[in-house]
């Protein structure tokens, strides 16, 4: 299938089926910030009268085009019903279906969700529904600074998760010490994400799951990255350890300090220094 003339191929789709009144473009191709490119993945919400006919059989999907593979999900919302799907050629689609009162509610209370006011494109409207929704703002999701219990549970966790890699690298647990360090990863994602808020303001982009991480987070932390990333191997694992736990601790200080939390160094101090007995044997 090619690139040019899908969501036409979507829409015209959706035309023919009555129990389809609208569909949205959203995401990253509804955007004007500059962040869709060729390869850039379809966020398409479409609103239904009768939702069910599309949760019992994936036939539909072939209505558009060979479906090389798709996913059933749920939103958090249950309210959407998400077919996750990837087309000939790789052309990635997510469906997000709901019914019809869904956008009727946005409606009536004349307020946008945060995907909304990302930036949203009408692609059908049979009812002239969506084309009462307001403009979006194409503003960010306002983020959260964590209270001192989040914080503290993220630099707990993360300590707890760095205590184990030294002695599962020591029985050469490999697979192991990639899951804990990946948990760790994610730990540090958070507290990334939390230093950025914490510094430029709760207004700021940071983004998701770390997409275009080298653009919104502080300064260095792109660069020191690239050290806390290594091979299946303990000699490799073992300075990357260091490098993500350096990281990690550096940035929870500075954030703590912006937000007048207490970082817990009694439990830094602790793990860190069983770690340290191990220095030297990888």
């Amino acid at each position: 299938m090619a690139k040019d003339g899908f969501l036409a191929r979507i829409t015209e789709w959706a035309e023919r089926q009555p129990d389809i009144r609208t569909i949205v473009l959203t995401g990253s191709r509804a955007r004007d910030d500059g962040s869709v490119d060729e390869t850039s993945d379809y966020d398409v919400e479409v609103f239904t009268t009768d939702r069910a006919k599309y949760e019992t059989h994936a036939g539909w999907m072939e209505e558009i085009g060979d479906v090389w593979v798709y996913l059933p999900e749920t939103r958090a919302d249950d309210r959407y019903l998400m077919r996750l799907v990837v087309f000939e050629g790789g052309m990635k689609l997510d469906f997000a279906l709901a019914p019809t009162t869904v956008l009727e509610e946005m409606v009536t209370e004349q307020k946008l969700n945060s995907l909304y006011e990302r930036g949203y494109r009408v692609l059908l409207d049979k009812d002239g529904l969506a084309a009462r929704l307001p403009r979006a703002t194409h503003r960010p999701p306002i983020g959260r600074s964590p209270t001192e219990e989040e914080f503290r549970a993220v630099v707990e966790e993360f300590w707890f998760e760095a205590s184990h890699v030294p002695k599962l690298l020591q029985r050469n647990e490999l697979w192991v010490v990639k899951t804990r360090d990946w948990t760790m990863k994610l730990l540090l994602l958070k507290m990334i994400e939390w230093h950025a808020i914490a510094t430029r303001g709760e207004s700021y982009d940071v983004w998701h799951i770390g997409s275009r991480m080298e653009k919104w987070a502080a300064p260095q932390v792109w660069e020191r990255l690239h050290a806390a990333f290594g091979r299946f191997n303990p000699g490799d694992v073992w300075p990357t350890l260091l490098a993500t736990a350096s990281l990690f601790r550096d940035l929870a200080i500075e954030t703590s300090e912006k937000l007048g939390h207490r970082y817990p160094h009694d439990v830094d101090r602790s793990i860190s220094g069983y770690m340290r007995k191990f220095e030297g044997r990888f």
